[in-house]
Protein backbone atom coordinates (compact mmCIF):
# COMPACT_ATOMS: atom_id res chain seq x y z
CA UNK A 1 0.00 0.00 0.00
CA UNK A 2 1.92 3.14 -1.13
CA UNK A 3 1.43 6.37 0.55
CA UNK A 4 -0.86 9.23 -0.69
CA UNK A 5 0.89 12.23 -2.70
CA UNK A 6 -0.50 14.49 -0.90
CA UNK A 7 0.14 12.55 2.64
CA UNK A 8 2.97 13.08 5.03
CA UNK A 9 4.63 9.89 4.88
CA UNK A 10 6.08 10.77 1.49
CA UNK A 11 9.93 11.68 1.07
CA UNK A 12 9.28 15.37 1.34
CA UNK A 13 6.77 15.40 4.52
CA UNK A 14 7.91 15.74 7.82
CA UNK A 15 6.97 11.97 9.01
CA UNK A 16 10.45 10.24 8.00
CA UNK A 17 12.28 12.99 9.27
CA UNK A 18 10.44 12.84 12.82
CA UNK A 19 11.10 9.11 12.82
CA UNK A 20 14.99 9.21 12.06
CA UNK A 21 14.51 11.87 15.06
CA UNK A 22 12.97 9.54 16.98
CA UNK A 23 15.54 6.49 16.53
CA UNK A 24 18.49 8.93 16.89
CA UNK A 25 16.74 9.59 20.56
CA UNK A 26 16.07 5.28 20.77
CA UNK A 27 19.66 4.44 19.97
CA UNK A 28 21.36 7.34 22.37
CA UNK A 29 18.97 5.79 25.61
CA UNK A 30 20.05 2.32 24.46
CA UNK A 31 23.80 3.19 24.17
CA UNK A 32 23.51 5.37 27.34
CA UNK A 33 21.35 2.56 29.58
CA UNK A 34 24.01 0.39 28.59
CA UNK A 35 26.72 2.47 30.13
CA UNK A 36 25.20 2.77 33.01
CA UNK A 37 24.31 -0.69 33.31
CA UNK A 38 28.20 -2.04 32.69
CA UNK A 39 29.19 0.41 34.68
CA UNK A 40 27.40 -0.60 38.01
CA UNK A 41 27.73 -4.01 37.06
CA UNK A 42 31.82 -2.95 37.28
CA UNK A 43 31.32 -1.77 40.73
CA UNK A 44 29.38 -5.00 41.47
CA UNK A 45 32.21 -7.01 40.71
CA UNK A 46 35.04 -4.39 42.03
CA UNK A 47 32.94 -5.19 45.56
CA UNK A 48 32.57 -9.07 44.77
CA UNK A 49 36.30 -8.81 44.28
CA UNK A 50 37.35 -7.15 47.34
CA UNK A 51 34.58 -9.69 49.36
CA UNK A 52 37.38 -12.51 49.46
CA UNK A 53 34.78 -14.90 48.11
CA UNK A 54 35.67 -16.25 44.72
CA UNK A 55 31.90 -18.01 44.54
CA UNK A 56 31.19 -14.06 44.73
CA UNK A 57 33.52 -12.59 42.03
CA UNK A 58 32.58 -15.95 39.37
CA UNK A 59 28.90 -15.30 40.59
CA UNK A 60 28.91 -11.27 39.58
CA UNK A 61 30.86 -12.12 36.24
CA UNK A 62 28.22 -14.48 35.19
CA UNK A 63 25.30 -11.79 36.38
CA UNK A 64 27.54 -9.11 33.90
CA UNK A 65 27.27 -11.49 31.53
CA UNK A 66 23.99 -12.07 31.70
CA UNK A 67 23.44 -8.29 31.72
CA UNK A 68 24.81 -7.91 28.09
CA UNK A 69 22.58 -11.00 27.27
CA UNK A 70 19.50 -8.81 28.17
CA UNK A 71 21.01 -5.53 26.63
CA UNK A 72 22.94 -5.70 23.95
CA UNK A 73 20.46 -7.33 21.34
CA UNK A 74 18.08 -4.60 22.18
CA UNK A 75 20.60 -2.52 21.29
CA UNK A 76 21.28 -4.04 18.17
CA UNK A 77 18.15 -4.20 17.37
CA UNK A 78 17.39 -0.40 17.60
CA UNK A 79 20.44 -0.14 15.19
CA UNK A 80 18.96 -2.43 12.75
CA UNK A 81 15.31 -1.42 12.99
CA UNK A 82 14.82 1.32 10.31
CA UNK A 83 15.54 -0.68 7.96
CA UNK A 84 13.21 -3.49 9.04
CA UNK A 85 9.10 -3.89 8.00
CA UNK A 86 7.20 -3.25 11.09
CA UNK A 87 6.28 -7.33 11.40
CA UNK A 88 9.69 -8.39 10.63
CA UNK A 89 10.48 -5.68 13.52
CA UNK A 90 7.46 -7.02 16.23
CA UNK A 91 8.84 -10.19 15.44
CA UNK A 92 12.65 -9.51 16.24
CA UNK A 93 11.72 -8.09 19.21
CA UNK A 94 9.71 -10.91 20.70
CA UNK A 95 11.97 -13.21 19.35
CA UNK A 96 14.83 -11.86 21.12
CA UNK A 97 13.15 -11.47 24.08
CA UNK A 98 12.40 -14.86 24.34
CA UNK A 99 16.07 -16.06 23.48
CA UNK A 100 17.03 -13.86 26.18
CA UNK A 101 14.88 -14.86 28.47
CA UNK A 102 15.97 -18.79 27.60
CA UNK A 103 19.71 -18.06 27.49
CA UNK A 104 19.07 -16.79 31.31
CA UNK A 105 17.04 -19.63 32.26
CA UNK A 106 19.27 -21.97 31.06
CA UNK A 107 22.25 -20.43 32.79
CA UNK A 108 20.37 -20.12 36.29
CA UNK A 109 19.76 -23.70 35.82
CA UNK A 110 22.82 -24.68 34.91
CA UNK A 111 25.00 -22.70 37.53
CA UNK A 112 22.17 -23.20 40.48
CA UNK A 113 23.92 -26.52 42.01
CA UNK A 114 27.59 -25.31 42.00
CA UNK A 115 29.35 -24.36 44.58
CA UNK A 116 32.04 -22.10 43.06
CA UNK A 117 29.19 -19.90 42.25
CA UNK A 118 27.20 -17.77 44.30
CA UNK A 119 23.64 -17.25 42.50
CA UNK A 120 22.90 -14.15 44.92
CA UNK A 121 25.86 -12.59 42.98
CA UNK A 122 24.46 -13.89 39.84
CA UNK A 123 21.40 -11.97 40.94
CA UNK A 124 22.55 -8.99 42.22
CA UNK A 125 24.89 -8.20 39.29
CA UNK A 126 21.50 -9.03 36.65
CA UNK A 127 19.24 -6.95 38.94
CA UNK A 128 21.99 -4.05 38.64
CA UNK A 129 23.18 -3.84 35.49
CA UNK A 130 19.70 -5.16 33.60
CA UNK A 131 17.69 -3.26 35.84
CA UNK A 132 19.38 0.12 35.53
CA UNK A 133 19.94 0.06 31.88
CA UNK A 134 15.69 -0.26 31.59
CA UNK A 135 15.12 2.00 33.79
CA UNK A 136 17.71 5.02 32.07
CA UNK A 137 16.09 3.32 28.55
CA UNK A 138 12.15 4.06 29.51
CA UNK A 139 13.12 7.42 31.62
CA UNK A 140 15.07 8.54 27.75
CA UNK A 141 12.50 7.32 25.52
CA UNK A 142 9.88 8.76 27.99
CA UNK A 143 11.53 12.24 27.65
CA UNK A 144 12.18 12.29 24.01
CA UNK A 145 9.09 10.40 22.79
CA UNK A 146 7.88 11.95 19.75
CA UNK A 147 4.45 13.28 19.39
CA UNK A 148 1.67 11.21 17.40
CA UNK A 149 0.64 13.01 14.23
CA UNK A 150 -3.27 11.79 13.90
CA UNK A 151 -5.72 13.84 12.00
CA UNK A 152 -9.12 14.69 13.91
CA UNK A 153 -11.79 12.75 12.22
CA UNK A 154 -14.84 14.36 12.02
CA UNK A 155 -17.74 13.23 14.49
CA UNK A 156 -20.56 11.22 12.78
CA UNK A 157 -23.18 12.97 14.93
CA UNK A 158 -22.10 16.35 13.63
CA UNK A 159 -23.24 15.73 10.30
CA UNK A 160 -27.05 14.71 11.17
CA UNK A 161 -29.13 18.05 10.97
CA UNK A 162 -32.47 18.34 12.49
CA UNK A 163 -33.12 14.78 14.43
Amino acid sequence: MSPRPDSPATPTGSTPRRRAVGDRAMQRALILALVVGMALDVVVIVIAAMSSDSPALVGALIGTGLTLVVVLPTLAITFAGPRMTPVSMAATVLGSWAVKMLVVILVLIIVRDMAGVSTRWIGLALLVGAVSAVAVEVTLLARSRQPLDVEQVADPSEDQSGS
